[in-house]
């Protein structure tokens, strides 16, 4: 009995293991469809071992191995374009089904069909059932993406016509399989919206993987006599799981970060977050010699609010009020929750005190419109106070406390 990919059953084994733990912790639907490819991966090497020991079933242990290579690659397709969006309605199962006539390629070539026909059929057929899974979706807008796409594949099959017009099966099979990890990779980093580390090393792990297929068949062809072991070409395997589980620890902790630094019902920047960019930005103009401002906003007439329609309609409130405000920002500035009726807001690089004085006229104006909450027209006002650096203050105790002041004498009725 050969043991070889014993080791690689159990290690894949503990990844689905762990994606499954994951899963149930998260929920993330694209981690579901991870799960699926490592799965299918397990099957690869289990199909591996069956072939490798029972001789009377190598062939077709051999093309289900072969199959699932494909079926995983498009399973971490799906996961990273979140194909979802392209194919309407169809979920993943219909996915996988698309890639029959890939399917149906890699067993003629493994069971050794001499009709050529049937390669090129099936070559035409996949074709266009990759073209209606990652071209026609309905919420792909952009044409002129979809004829990038549509020229890609229509590129990858014609190699691989090519490629069976020039008697070289077996290279058109590890064509065709390069290009499907190539993709992989391509859209898991298209699919991430920042470049951290971890999604770095997993798009440069599914490369890995990708380039596994071309330089096995140039070693085999150049260096026929070199032995190269099986865990060598299944190392950027591994590399792609620790790329993920990296990529999802990293999400973790820039969740856990961003919720320590906002306002969970509003999703503005909290106090802590308010006066870290204060304390910045109070740097920067001091450099700079610039000026900027601190608007202290707090809301009249809230608390009447929560009292006559419930804390649940004075949260929808405060979230429209959130929205109103950010709305007249600019993208520049900072809006923030510091807590309960209370919002702040740091203007950067204004030319002199009139501008602050009029971005909080502006937002007093936007305020005094009444705002319908669940049928109910509600309307709040607010008491604003000013403060400039550096004439109120040269430091963020100083500016805030300025502020804070304004704002309580206008609340009592005095005047700017």
């Amino acid at each position: 009995m050969n043991f070889t990919v014993l080791p690689d059953f159990l290690a894949i084994g503990g990844l689905v293991a762990a994606f499954w733990s994951l899963l149930k912790r998260t929920r993330q639907t694209r981690l579901r469809y991870w799960l699926v490819g490592w799965v299918l991966i397990l099957i690869h090497i289990a199909a591996q071992f069956v072939s490798q020991n029972v001789s009377a079933v190598a062939e077709p242990a051999t093309a289900i191995s072969v199959v699932m290579l494909l079926l995983t690659s498009m399973a971490f397709i799906w996961a990273g374009n979140d194909m979802r969006r392209n194919v309407g309605s169809h979920d993943l199962p219909v996915t996988l089904l698309s890639s029959i006539p890939d399917a149906l390629f890699y067993v003629a070539l493994i069971y050794g069909v001499t009709q050529d026909a049937v390669y090129y059929v099936l070559t035409a057929a996949g074709l266009v059932s990759s073209l209606w899974v990652f071209c026609s979706g309905r919420r792909l807008g952009d044409r002129t993406e979809r004829y990038i796409r549509g020229a890609i594949l229509l590129l990858a099959y014609a190699v691989q016509a090519v490629l069976l017009y020039l008697d070289q099966g077996g290279m058109a099979l590890n064509w065709s399989l390069f290009w499907h990890y190539l993709a992989a990779a391509v859209f898991f980093r298209m699919a991430s919206e920042q470049a951290t580390v971890g999604v770095r090393f997993t798009t440069l792990s599914f490369l890995a993987w990708a380039m596994v297929f071309p330089v096995s068949v140039m070693v085999g062809v150049l260096w026929p006599q070199a032995h190269v072991e099986q865990e060598v070409w299944n190392l950027p395997k591994f590399l792609v799981a620790t790329g993920l589980i990296f990529t999802l620890l990293e999400e973790q902790m820039n969740k856990a970060e961003h919720a320590a630094l906002h306002d969970a019902l509003t999703d503005l920047p909290n106090r802590r977050l308010f006066l870290r960019h204060l304390l910045q930005t109070v740097r920067t103009c001091r450099e700079r010699k610039a000026r900027l401002a601190v608007l202290v906003i707090d809301l009249n007439g809230f608390k009447q609010v929560n009292d006559m329609h419930g804390h649940a309609v004075g949260d929808l409130l405060l979230q429209s009020i959130a929205q109103r405000l950010v709305a007249c920002m600019r993208q520049r500035d900072l809006l923030a929750r510091l807590g309960g009726d209370e919002f702040a807001v740091i203007l950067a690089d204004i030319p002199d005190r009139q501008a602050a004085d009029r971005v909080a006229e502006k937002l007093h104006e936007t305020l005094q419109q009444p705002i319908t909450i669940e049928s109910h027209d509600l309307q709040v006002s607010a008491s604003i106070g000013v403060s400039v650096y550096p004439d109120d203050g040269d430091d963020v105790t100083a500016l805030y406390a300025f502020a804070d002041r304004n704002m309580y004498a206008h609340k009592h009725g005095a005047t700017r």
